[in-house]
């Protein structure tokens, strides 16, 4: 699921979860169970991923610094719309959804990758600090600079709703 919610193409998630297992095959004597198996799996799946978006030169446009953490984030905050549609609104569901995804293409490999571990995948922020190997902090002014961005991608989506 991560894979392709970064990729947004099947082929293209089943070539990579494809390396990403043979990485992990090659490199499972390297495993010291210092973190779980899932973590290091998926941090493996992660790195191969960005990898790839960034030969394809998928950099995403002007990002902010992650350097600098933000101070109101709210940790439980959402972005993209969570909620199951009604039969008669399918049609404009399956629109937000793909503007959702587009602007979620539009984010450079590493925000990207928080959002989607965060927002599809419900990970805790120790989880993708873990498997990003950065600290709590730049997941969280990852997310915050992906957030915004998706926020002004999105306006009118939000606006309409």
């Amino acid at each position: 699921m991560m894979v392709y919610g970064m990729v947004q193409n099947e082929q293209d998630a089943w070539d990579l979860a494809q390396d990403g297992f043979i990485k992990a095959w090659k490199s499972i004597h390297r495993f010291k169970g210092e973190s779980s198996f899932y973590t290091w799996l998926y941090r493996i799946m992660t790195n191969v991923t960005i990898d790839s978006l960034r030969r394809k030169g998928i950099h995403g446009e002007a990002e902010f610094d992650d350097r600098i953490a933000p101070g109101n984030v709210e940790p439980a905050s959402r972005t993209t719309p969570a909620a199951d549609p009604l039969p008669y609104e399918k049609l404009e569901r399956r629109d937000i959804r793909r503007r959702i995804n587009d602007a979620i293409a539009k984010l450079s490999p590493e925000h990207r990758a928080v959002i989607v571990m965060k927002e599809m995948e419900d990970l805790q922020y120790s989880e993708i600090a873990q498997i990003l190997d950065c600290s709590i902090g730049t997941v969280m002014s990852r997310l915050f600079y992906a957030r915004k961005k998706l926020q002004v991608l999105l306006r009118d989506v939000y606006e309409n709703l």
